[in-house]
């Protein structure tokens, strides 16, 4: 879907200002998502058909197929479109849904910055050392996720078999803090998340109370081949403008995980490493909607009550120690050295580190690293429960989808030795 926004200006930028949308707008988005879906499913049958666009398609007068003209739909339409389709990515590698035509981030009221949980928790703090020593909490609390993650079978079973688990964007999408903020390609999800709210640990709709102290929602939106389009240009120079780059939010796929609840929201992603809010990305317009009751509970229906982006996936039982490990503040030896090695952005060394933990209580207590212990325990019986329960897991039953990858052949090129022979 295009831009909903005003024509742009004479510098080709969107206007920053909020677009305020009607409900007849709305129902224009929801239906183009529904298309949009609907081409991705028969791009999808095409695909697991084995149907190609190098082949003859039989349309009248198209006796001959250009082969750079398919090579082109094939990869720039065709991978894309297909849900199933393995692709490796700068943050992994990823099988993923048929993408849509756009993408969204939906918020129930209007906040000035939407950025990563991570830089919401650091903008609290005046001192870099501060920041830079919560930075290293959040990241301990990732690993001891990740490490708990790795003792089902089906997460060490999709590493060997499908490619990338995806720790850090799992981690966001069972609220841990992280560099990651959601994004998602279908529209009605944004929607749910414009419209309806996360209370007593359940969701329900807006009431007129809620909608008295926040009257209006917000949907960011980009188009697809925008989004692309500034993926390509990320990180290159301004012409003209010495020492100057451009700035993007690149939008990355996270597709299937051993864990359902991405994939439910055809879940997206922006790492930033540097927070840059939405609010201030040209590329994405703002779109404000009045709150109504009516619209709250219609969407909320329509998503039966959240089920449909938060499925029963058999986690339930483990989400306690999600819990334990989102509010951490004891952590193991193996959680700290992670961190220490591969995401470390003080110039403390180990025991300095250790000791600004217990000293400098930017947790408001001591922050202690145990040995061996986690500040999670699961029993083995738990584990085997779970392991048996998702025995003979396949991503091709469970999902319902065929994988598929493209064969790059390289031409062979013969040595100086291999043409005098």
């Amino acid at each position: 879907m295009e831009y909903l926004s005003e024509s742009r200006r004479s510098d080709k930028t969107l206007p920053n200002e909020p677009l305020i949308i009607s409900m007849k707008d709305i129902m224009q988005m929801h239906r183009q998502n529904e298309m949009d879906a609907a081409e991705c499913r028969a791009v999808t049958a095409s695909s697991d058909r084995g149907e190609s666009y190098f082949a003859d398609d039989g349309r009248p007068g198209e006796d001959k197929v250009n082969p750079q003209l398919a090579m082109y739909k094939e990869i720039l339409y065709r991978d894309r479109k297909t849900a199933g389709f393995m692709m490796p990515y700068p943050h992994g590698l990823v099988i993923s849904q048929g993408e849509r035509n756009s993408y969204y981030r939906g918020e129930n009221q209007i906040f000035s910055k939407s950025q990563p949980s991570l830089y919401r928790s650091l903008d609290k703090f005046t001192s870099q050392e501060d920041k830079e020593l919560y930075r290293f909490i959040a990241n301990m609390r990732i690993a001891e996720f990740r490490i708990f993650l790795c003792r089902l079978e089906i997460v060490q079973y999709w590493l060997d078999c499908y490619g990338s688990v995806l720790f850090e964007p799992l981690a966001q999408h069972y609220g841990l803090e992280t560099e990651w903020l959601d994004i998602t390609s279908d529209f009605d999800v944004a929607l749910f998340f414009a419209t309806c709210k996360w209370k007593d640990g359940k969701w329900s709709p807006l009431d007129e109370k809620d909608i008295r102290k926040h009257p209006m929602g917000v949907i960011f939106h980009i188009p697809q081949w925008k989004a692309q389009y500034s993926m390509l240009l990320s990180g290159s120079e301004v012409s003209g403008m010495e020492n100057e780059v451009i700035l993007n939010n690149a939008i990355l796929p996270i597709g299937y995980q051993p864990l359902m609840r991405c994939h439910s929201q055809y879940a997206y992603g922006i790492h930033m490493e540097v927070p840059f809010p939405l609010q201030d990305d040209l590329e994405f317009e703002k779109l404000h909607f009045y709150h109504s009751v009516e619209l709250s509970q219609k969407v909320f229906d329509m998503m039966d009550g959240g089920r449909k982006i938060y499925p029963q996936e058999g986690q339930e039982e483990f989400m306690d120690t999600i819990e334990k490990i989102k509010h951490a503040t004891c952590f193991s030896e193996e959680a700290f050295e992670y961190v220490f090695n591969d995401k470390n952005t003080t110039k403390l060394s180990k025991d300095e580190i250790i000791e600004q933990l217990k000293c400098r209580q930017v947790l408001g207590v001591p922050v202690e690293i145990t040995g061996n212990q986690h500040p999670f325990k699961v029993t083995r019986a738990q584990i085997r429960r779970w392991n048996k329960e998702h025995a003979g897991f396949s991503i091709q039953k469970t999902y319902r989808i065929n994988l598929h990858y493209r064969d790059v052949r390289y031409p062979s090129v013969s040595t100086k030795s291999e043409e005098i022979s």
